[in-house]
């Protein structure tokens, strides 16, 4: 018997989600798609079926007695089965030390601007940062964002509240000839591959450290980018690249595809597996690289050795390889495509003193000849 498939309005079937939750999906009266949580199918196709009965009859706005801690209690439940980990424990950091103790007893529905305005301010006077701010001011802008989509709010006084102005990072790249320096120094490293990768591909330090050898074709010199290794307040876990963009395949340099011949030589003579899913890039038991391990014990002294100053691994790399490749003329679209960005206009913007044309492929080997 074919399963007659539902229509507009009528509510999608509960299906089980990775984490072993139940999700239902239907469209309210005001054409809005609503998602239904639960521990088990039975009890979400219940909510289901109670919200599709009611859900002509519910109002524009419920007006609600709850408090934002309450409420907070009920977006966690969302939270939990939409964001990645790291969203996730940074959210549940900020509201716990932020948020609850400023509001946590204020009715939601008598939040206003006052209030969070004032709020800020007292960070700002405890010594928070701009940045930090605006983190926490994100994180309450999108948990009022669904509060006024459950119609327990008219409006979400965040976009009438104005969080400190951060001010643009200075990008200081290496120029061409610390590159080559850089490059000079960390032959000698066990990280030797993982600096010249880094450098000559702009990948992100967790792409590259959850990069498997799977995912190298160093015959074809291509590195495919398919997760990102992030370390939690669980250990160290993979999840899914930055950005949709991020998931791409990227053209090997020569160079990068000798250092990790040589990288995979110095992993097999000590006893590391060099084939299938196992990381290409950790320590000496194996496990992955810890990045302020790497910092202090490695990067720093290398720098030190190359005569150049003090930095971090992000800008030695991955932003020395988009100046390097914008300043040899690659066409801007295709240098975006390779540092995992969707879009041509935020590379510009942070990069706008460089006015690239097109060149061939081995512009970087060139570069660094």
């Amino acid at each position: 018997m074919v399963e007659r498939k539902r229509g507009n309005g009528e509510g999608s079937k509960p299906r089980q989600r990775p984490n072993g939750r139940w999700e239902a999906r239907y469209t309210d009266a005001r054409g809005q798609r609503r998602s239904i949580y639960g521990a088990t199918r039975k009890e979400v196709a219940g909510k289901l079926t109670q919200a599709m009965a009611t859900k002509d009859d519910v109002p524009e706005f419920e007006p609600t007695t709850i408090t934002v801690r309450e409420f907070f209690g009920q977006y966690d439940e969302v939270a939990r089965d939409t964001m990645k980990r790291r969203s996730l424990e940074t959210y549940r950091d900020i509201t716990r030390k932020h948020l609850l103790p400023a509001l946590g007893s204020i009715k939601l529905h008598e939040l206003d601007r006052e209030r969070v305005q004032r709020m800020y301010s007292r960070k700002r006077d405890a010594g928070l940062s701009p940045a930090r701010i605006r983190r926490i001011h994100g994180v309450l802008s999108s948990a009022l964002n669904m509060a006024v989509r459950w119609r327990y709010i008219e409006r979400n006084v965040c976009r009438e509240v104005t969080p400190p102005r951060v001010p643009a990072p200075e990008i200081r790249p290496l120029s061409k000839d610390e590159a080559k320096r850089l490059l000079a120094a960390a032959a000698t490293d066990r990280y030797e591959g993982l600096i010249v990768l880094g450098l000559t591909s702009g990948a992100r330090w967790g792409e590259l450290t959850g990069l498997c050898w799977s995912d190298l074709d160093l015959y074809r010199k291509v590195m495919r980018v398919q997760r990102s290794l992030i370390k939690g307040k669980g250990g160290y876990s993979f999840d899914t690249p930055k950005t949709r963009g991020s998931r791409r395949s990227v053209g090997l340099t020569m160079r990068a595809v000798e250092a990790l011949m040589r990288h995979r030589e110095r992993q097999y003579a000590s006893g590391h597996q060099v084939e299938g899913d196992t990381l290409v890039f950790t320590n000496t038991a194996g496990n992955p690289v810890n990045h302020s391990h790497f910092r202090r014990n490695h990067f720093k002294p290398l720098l030190e050795r190359a005569g150049l100053p003090d930095t971090t691994f992000h800008a030695a790399t991955r932003h020395t390889c988009c100046c390097i490749l914008l300043l040899e003329k690659v066409n801007p679209k295709s240098v975006a495509l390779q540092m995992g960005w969707s879009s041509v206009g935020f590379m510009l913007e942070n990069y706008a003193r460089f006015l690239p044309h097109w060149n061939d492929g081995g512009a970087m080997d060139a570069a660094l000849a």
